[in-house]
């Protein structure tokens, strides 16, 4: 997304996606502040799929930065298995999807110790790992 006027179309494909590919809809979307999470569009095509419009509250801490976080949890992850299997930077996107599938699977203490595919009562779905072993035998081998 380069504009943030992009937000509401690319949201109403996802949420098309979500419909069609998983047979789902999308419980609660939690945002900041921000004017394309708040304009009237957007509200109302929210209440129209029953979806729970979570804003977070300005200057708290604990809520300060919450997508900040995580989008840095999964930049560090990808960065990890870059670096630990010395990997060069050019396979990056495949490291953040990587990750991305890593987290989404691996169980979590804040959510009882499911995996958010649990939580969410989805099937689980198996990572694409087989990236990193084919790069990991590859640069073993060098």
């Amino acid at each position: 997304m380069k504009h943030h006027f992009e937000f509401f179309e690319i949201y109403a494909a996802f949420r098309a996606l979500i419909k069609t590919q998983h047979s789902a809809v999308i419980k609660c979307f939690s945002c900041d502040l921000g004017g394309e999470y708040t304009s009237n569009k957007f509200c109302q095509l929210l209440a129209l799929d029953g979806t729970i419009h979570q804003i977070s509250c300005t200057d708290t801490p604990e809520q300060n930065g919450v997508a900040e976080r995580k989008h840095r949890h999964i930049i560090e992850t990808a960065r990890s298995l870059l670096l630990s299997v010395f990997v060069p930077s050019e396979f990056w996107e495949e490291a953040v999807f990587t990750a991305v599938s890593l987290i989404n699977t691996i169980s979590s203490s804040h959510s009882s110790g499911l995996s958010p595919f649990d939580y969410m009562g989805m099937s689980m779905i198996i990572p694409h790992l087989e990236f990193l072993v084919v790069l990991v035998s590859f640069f073993v081998l060098m």
